[in-house]
Order: structure tokens, then C-alpha cells, then sequence
């Protein structure tokens, strides 16, 4: 009977090598690094731990397997390593592209990767003492799928993104729109269930007080000194003279005027509701000196603007005659005093569609998930006309510059990890001798 209970009595945990223990904390963060950038971080274009981050929860949920039978104290140990060699690294790569603040980044992601590892590691020794053997595999798939659902990972992006709830701007200029656009309502009109506004649209809300107009006249611009004109109807000769007057008294307007449209739509050829495919001010831009022609081709165009990434599809180029004009580099954007007033002149209208700056899903135009900042861009304009400074309600994106030293920023991801894996070397090659 004694020998009988020695024989089946639990095998005590070996201690883990501390350079096998160092070691394999490198190696995890390698892993991190290399599936981010395979997954696309130089192509998402941000210089940000956010793809990182969002890798983190499926690669920590293997790693209590790799040291399960090593003591808790050794677990908790390679843990730690795995987690500061992995933010260590990511950190030094956002500093090489230019990231001006990745600290708090960095810390919400060692908050939230070891909140996960607590949890993991409390579920997994309950399931091996609850469901035996295969405990820690069936748990782990379970966690997998809960994962997967859409509040599977609330708690973990709490830590890492904090509060994603998107507020208006305490001040709120007012603003006058005049848009063909489908993005107050939606491309069916307001009384299609579908329908709904653009969140380009919703952006701007967040940033001014909009009042839409439906026509141009004394009435309606006498109430206000700051209008955005995106790709207008066929503006009546009245309502040109009424724009022409107002500007010239002083009135301030971001003008956005498409040559060659590519929005998209389900709306058949000859419907009324579609936008206007090419800019129909001409009239009025000729009366000013300044003329809009079509790209050469309708490929994407992406810019950077001061610390913003603008997204445009087949912008036009601004040519002028008139010496109050200034026509910046790109050829797409144009400044110009018209009498007591000013106008931006925007070769493109297209910006506005979602699409173009905002990633799929419901969240897709969060701080957090967006592809470029045109609205922030356009509101940037707009306060630019309106003689105001101030922060967008929506945050800024720390976006990698199409200079940035990428070589330089891999080598210095690298560091880290070759010293710990150094490290590791040396203490195995001192217990040898």
C-alpha cells in the first residue's frame, strides 16, 4: 500500500533555469514583435502599440502552457520577463518612428497583459484541479471563443484603451453646410430605416454646430461668417452673387470641389439624389481666378498634414491667377483673400466618405481604429478660417511619418531582446564551467 502511494503521488514542479527562464521571455516577445509586423504595422501606419496590444491577449493565452510545470514563483517570474521585454521592445521601435509620448500605452498594456496572466493562471489551476488532465486545454479553448464574441475582451481593452466613449468639444463654433453629399441623412433620404449619418458628418457635429442650408441667400448667410461648401448642387446665378457678396464682406469658407467624384453608390444613373459627379462651381471659382482640373489618373492619394493623414481618391489640382491666392506644393489646396473674406479651395470631396478614413465595424471610426483623420482635418481648415485653436473632441493619432527611419527603429526593437537572450548565454556558459 505504501509503495502504491509513493508510485502515484504528484510529481513535484522542477524549478525553471534561469537562463531557460530569460530566454524564453526574449523569445516570447520576438514572437510579439514578428506577429505584429506581419500582421501589417508598417502598412496600418501608425506609431502606436495598439496592434500590439490587440495581438497580446492570443499570444498570452499559450504561454501558461509553455511553463505549466515549472513552480508558481518561476511562472510569475518568466511572466514579468515576458511582458517588460515585450513592452521594452515595442517601445524603442514607436520611439524610432517618431512616437513623441508611448509611455502611457506602455504602461496600459503591462496593466492589462497581467490582469490576463492572473486570470489565466487562476482559471487554468482551478481546471486542473476540477476537470484533470485536459483541464488547462478545454478552459483555454473556452476562453478562445469567449474571446471571440463581442464583449469577450471588454475588460482587457478597458485597461489598454481606457474610455472610448466619444464626447463633444466643450466649444462648439457655429458652422453653415451646403453639401449634395449623402452624409446628413444617408444616400436614401431621412425616411429610410437604413439610413443614416455619415460619420464624417457625426464628426463634425462633435466639433461645431452645424446648420444645414438649403439654399444661399441673405437670409441664410446672414446669420453666420463660417461656411463648408462640399460638392453643392448647381448653384443658381443668385445664389453665386450671394456667396460672391457675403465672402467678400468678410465671410469665411472651406470650399471642397470635387473634378472627378468616385463616391459610391447604389443609387441608379439619373437619380436625382446622387452627387453631382464633377465640381458645378466653376462660375463663381472662374470669377475668383482660380481653376480645378481633374487628376491625371484616379489613384489614392495620402498626405501629411502638419501631424494629421488626410485620405483623398483622385484629388484635382488648383491652378490661380489671382495674386491673393497661394497655392500650396501638392496642388490640391489653395488659400485665397477675396476681399474682406477668405476661402480654402479643397480639390477634393471624396475625403468625406467613410470609407476612406474610417476602419469597417461599428467602431471603425474611433481613435483607436481609424485609418486617416479627414474630418479632424476638415475641422482643422474650418478652425484655420475661424481664427481659433483648440484640441479635437476625437484625439490625435500618432501616425508614422513616410520618412521615418524604419531600419533604425527595427535595430533598436532588436536591443532588448539581444541583450536578454545575451544574458541568458552567459549564464548558461558560467554554470557550465
Amino acid at each position: 500500500m505504501l509503495r502504491r502511494r509513493i508510485i502515484f503521488a504528484p510529481a513535484r514542479d522542477k524549478p525553471f533555469p534561469l537562463a531557460a527562464l530569460i530566454a524564453a521571455a526574449a523569445l516570447y516577445a520576438a514572437v510579439e514583435l514578428a506577429a505584429a509586423l506581419a500582421a501589417g504595422f508598417f502598412l496600418w501606419g501608425r506609431a502606436e502599440a495598439l496592434l500590439f496590444l490587440a495581438l497580446r491577449p492570443w499570444l498570452l493565452l499559450i504561454a501558461p502552457f509553455l511553463v505549466a510545470r515549472y513552480p508558481a514563483a518561476d511562472r510569475l517570474l518568466f511572466y514579468a520577463a515576458a511582458l517588460f521585454l515585450a513592452a521594452a521592445s515595442e517601445t524603442l521601435l514607436l520611439l524610432g518612428l517618431g512616437a513623441s509620448d508611448p509611455w502611457p500605452q506602455m504602461l496600459r498594456g503591462l496593466a492589462g497583459g497581467a490582469a490576463l496572466l492572473l486570470l489565466f493562471e487562476i482559471v487554468f489551476q482551478l481546471g486542473r484541479r476540477v476537470l484533470g488532465r485536459w483541464g488547462r486545454a478545454i478552459l483555454a479553448l473556452a476562453l478562445a471563443f469567449l474571446f471571440l464574441t463581442p464583449f469577450g475582451l471588454r475588460g482587457y481593452d478597458l485597461i489598454v484603451l481606457g474610455s472610448t466613449e466619444r464626447k463633444a468639444a466643450e466649444v462648439r463654433p457655429d458652422l453653415m453646410l451646403m453639401t449634395a453629399l449623402p452624409i446628413i441623412w444617408g444616400e436614401k433620404g431621412a425616411f429610410d430605416p437604413a439610413s443614416r449619418p455619415a460619420e464624417a458628418y457625426t464628426a463634425l457635429q462633435r466639433e461645431f454646430r452645424v446648420r444645414p442650408l438649403d439654399v444661399l441667400d441673405k437670409a441664410s448667410l446672414g446669420s453666420g461668417r463660417l461656411l463648408l461648401l462640399a460638392q453643392p448642387r448647381a448653384l443658381a446665378p443668385e445664389e453665386l452673387v450671394e456667396l460672391d457678396d457675403w465672402v467678400r464682406r468678410g465671410g469665411r469658407a472651406l470650399i471642397m470641389t470635387d473634378p472627378a467624384l468616385v463616391w459610391p453608390t447604389e443609387l441608379a444613373l439619373g437619380d436625382s439624389r446622387r452627387p453631382p459627379p464633377i465640381g458645378l462651381l466653376d462660375p463663381i471659382l472662374t470669377h475668383w481666378g482660380i481653376r480645378v482640373d481633374p487628376p491625371a489618373d484616379r489613384a489614392l492619394a495620402v498626405e501629411e498634414r502638419a501631424s494629421r493623414r488626410l485620405a483623398m481618391a483622385a484629388p484635382g489640382t488648383v491652378t490661380t491667377t489671382n495674386p491673393n491666392c497661394r497655392v500650396e506644393p501638392d496642388r490640391h489646396l489653395a488659400r485665397c483673400r477675396i476681399g474682406k473674406g477668405e476661402v480654402i479651395l479643397l480639390a477634393d470631396a471624396d475625403l468625406l466618405h467613410d470609407s476612406l478614413w474610417a476602419a469597417p465595424g461599428d467602431a471603425g471610426a474611433q481613435r483607436h481604429q481609424r485609418r486617416a483623420d479627414n474630418p479632424l482635418v476638415v475641422a482643422d481648415l474650418l478652425d484655420e478660417l475661424a481664427g481659433i485653436g483648440r484640441a479635437r473632441a476625437d484625439g490625435d493619432v500618432q501616425w508614422i511619418s513616410h520618412n521615418a527611419p524604419r531600419g533604425r527603429a527595427l535595430l533598436l526593437a532588436a536591443l532588448p531582446l539581444l541583450a536578454a537572450f545575451g544574458f541568458a548565454g552567459a549564464i548558461r556558459l558560467r554554470r557550465r564551467r
